[in-house]
């Protein structure tokens, strides 16, 4: 059992301790299937006061599904599941009645709907083009199950793009265009009511060509870096309920990623990873002078960056930096590497190689992903590199990118065991705020994979958009999948 949310693990020893028991059965429904075996036909295992149980996977026709698991009962949100206890608890499946997410199984959160909380599951929000890539280009959401139908989030004639939720997963804000060349900054509720949106500002009142590096939760404010010409620097941020002023948080910089509503990291050209309270000054992060796009981990405190060691000039004559990836205490120390370039590879009249891109953590600092984007290089120095994957490559067998699962200790930041392949010739890779499952984008569809927590082992990919629908990759990070928060 070495993945456990902390605050899970934390409870569960705590649970122990006082009710006198020598040992537990479980944590997790996983722990149950991989002790017990596979349930009777129609069952599931749960885990309940740390004992495996087997109960129905749904409520028998004309049950009440408010009665097994009725919020005043043994799912009371204020005894054995309650979040503040024990996270990891996670008994209830879809349609079941519950009373925090905590209580949901891995991938679903609880929902008002009918008169009542319900698990649903998590939605997914990406930038896709519609019409088999033909089509606008739109903000949209889709459930993480399979054959789900995707929908957008605007109703605007023209473009939307960079969805983003809030801190609760009942809101997401994200760039329209109602008018063409002008974007505007706009929130609307979820579940989706028609003509029902909340404006926050405009290009033009927030004086930027675009919303780049957009983001919002863990924030009460929805954070956004400059767009003027080529430059994009400078952090700003408006109240998501709307209504307010557009405020500077920062005058340069980019890549900021919330710690909590008041607490943000970033990255500045020439000054390396940066921390910054609202309020006060920025704080330079020992040890990260020469780190990139950092993430916040808010469980841990660490950072998850990029560092460069050099670069290539790529196809198209762009010069692109050979970054290694690392993480780091938010509050500074030595910095571990987590992934680095590979050693080249022989190839016909040149070499593969490879660099580090797109990463993320995992919410309980477990493990991360990232991208290792394999490219030829070829010995006329003259002559440009090229990404695998791409025509004239000529990387032989190499696939590329491709998307792995690092597993790390929590405790000190520090590699774990050997890279996890997720996905070949796959990218932007998104981890569910349970930390069940991986998204990732491949040949313009969005995919996910479950992890077992137990051993690491991968399930079978579920695509969740249609081929009518290409999810947008080009710019980098801008374009990851988000989760709906639970």
């Amino acid at each position: 059992m070495t993945k456990r949310v902390v605050i899970s693990a934390l409870a569960g020893a705590l649970m122990v301790v006082a009710t006198g028991c020598s040992s537990e059965e479980c944590v997790d429904q996983f722990d149950c299937l991989n002790d017990r075996g596979a349930p009777a036909e129609g069952l599931q295992w749960v885990c309940i006061a740390n004992k495996c149980e087997e109960r129905a996977t749904q409520p028998p026709s004309g049950e009440d599904a408010g009665t097994e698991m009725d919020a005043g009962t043994e799912t009371d949100a204020g005894t054995e599941t309650d979040a503040g206890t024990d996270a990891g608890t996670m008994t209830v499946d879809k349609g079941g009645a519950c009373t925090a997410s905590a209580e949901c199984m891995a991938g679903l959160r609880c929902e008002s709907a009918g008169g009542g909380r319900t698990c649903q599951p998590l939605h997914i929000a990406v930038t896709a083009s519609l019409n088999g890539g033909t089509g606008p280009i739109e903000a949209v959401a889709v459930s993480a199950e399979s054959g789900a139908t995707a929908f957008e989030l605007s109703e605007v004639a023209g473009p939307s793009r960079f969805p983003r939720w809030n801190t609760d997963g009942s809101a997401v804000a994200f760039v329209e265009e109602e008018t063409a060349g002008d974007p505007a900054l706009v929130s609307r509720s979820i579940p989706r009511t028609a003509g029902a949106k909340t404006p926050l500002t405009t290009a033009g009142t927030a004086g930027t060509e675009d919303f780049r590096h957009l983001e919002w939760e863990p924030s009460s404010s929805v954070t956004w870096v400059k767009k003027a010409g080529t430059s994009i620097s400078g952090i700003y941020a408006i109240p998501g309920e709307g209504g307010g002023a557009v405020e500077e948080l920062s005058p340069n910089g980019g890549f900021p990623s919330w710690k909590n509503a008041q607490t943000f990291a970033y990255s500045a050209k020439g000054l390396g990873l940066q921390t910054r309270t609202i309020g006060a000054e920025s704080q330079a992060v020992p040890g990260g002078e020469a780190g990139e796009q950092p993430k916040y981990n808010r469980v841990n405190d660490f950072l998850l960056y990029l560092a460069s060691k050099g670069s290539d000039t790529f196809s198209g004559g762009e010069e692109q930096p050979l970054y290694e990836l690392f993480t780091l205490p938010a509050a500074g120390a030595s910095s571990n590497p987590i992934a680095s370039l590979s050693a080249p590879t022989p190839a016909t009249d040149g070499e593969v190689k490879s660099f580090i891109t797109a990463h993320n953590w995992a919410p309980d600092g477990t493990y991360v992903t990232y991208v290792r984007a394999f490219y030829y290089d070829p010995a006329d120095t003259t002559a440009q590199a090229i990404i695998c994957g791409n025509p004239g490559a000529q990387c032989g067998d190499q696939a590329g990118p491709n998307v792995y699962l690092q597993r790390t200790n929590p405790e000190n930041g520090q590699v774990v065991g050997d890279p996890i392949l997720v996905a070949s010739n796959a990218t932007l890779p998104a981890v569910s705020p349970d930390g069940y499952f991986v998204a990732y984008v491949q040949g313009q569809r969005l995919y996910m994979k479950r992890i077992n927590p137990t051993d690491w082992n991968l399930g079978e990919a579920v695509v969740l958009t249609p081929d009518t629908m290409k999810v947008q990759t080009n710019l980098g990070d801008d374009h990851r999948p988000r989760w709906q928060p639970r």
